[in-house]
């Protein structure tokens, strides 16, 4: 009788011992798994106004704010400040400037998002820049600036990276741009959404 029953307690003991090993030894649920981008390879000394696939796009920037949106460069806006920097900002991609870009950014933001220090041309088209609120703010010194919040939304032919490391060709991802402008500068002070991949291209 005794020995049945200190059968019995090893054989619970062994069970428990089994599903606790079992518990630790089970494999997590794998994590989802960002699609990969095939992108497309990397030509420093390409001329984009001699493709003329790219060239046939919408190449403007256009600006939403409300119901109206209107390409810039259908009107003028010399007097808009935020406008001439939207041009200069998709100018220096287009002319693949990689100083020129970094100057439109905050020293803060640039380090922060990692900027590249080469870019090539960027194929950009379709951009639509849409307004989505706009503050006066003071800043540390108690200088006052207005903040501006506008969603970019743009596409890159034949993206290879050097700039978006996280856009496939011909795809649009969001993104939430602060800009700061004070009286004669505008500069992007945050980007909110995925904006360069860490280990990218150079």
């Amino acid at each position: 009788m005794l020995g049945a029953l200190l059968l019995l307690l090893a054989l619970l003991a062994l069970a428990g011992i089994l599903k606790l090993v079992s518990v630790f030894l089970k494999r997590p649920e794998p994590e989802e798994q960002t699609p990969y981008i095939v992108f497309e390879s990397a030509d420093y000394d390409a001329d984009i106004t001699q493709d003329e696939a790219y060239m046939q796009q919408d190449r403007r920037v256009w600006v939403s704010a409300g119901a109206l949106s209107a390409p810039i460069d259908d009107e003028v806006y010399e007097d808009v400040p935020l406008y001439v920097f939207f041009e200069g900002y998709f100018n220096a991609l287009k002319a693949g400037d990689a100083a020129a870009l970094r100057a439109c950014y905050t020293d803060e933001c640039a380090r922060a998002l990692k900027l590249p220090a080469r870019i090539t041309q960027q194929r950009v088209y379709d951009i639509l820049l849409t307004l989505v609120s706009t503050a006066e703010r003071s800043d540390d010194a108690g200088v006052k600036y207005t903040e501006s919040v506008y969603r970019f939304e743009y596409k890159i032919m034949k993206n290879d990276g050097t700039f978006r490391g996280d856009l496939e060709s011909g795809a649009v991802r969001a993104q939430l741009v602060t800009l700061s402008e004070y009286p004669g500068e505008v500069k992007i002070s945050d980007v909110i959404g995925k904006y360069i991949v860490q280990g990218g291209k150079t």
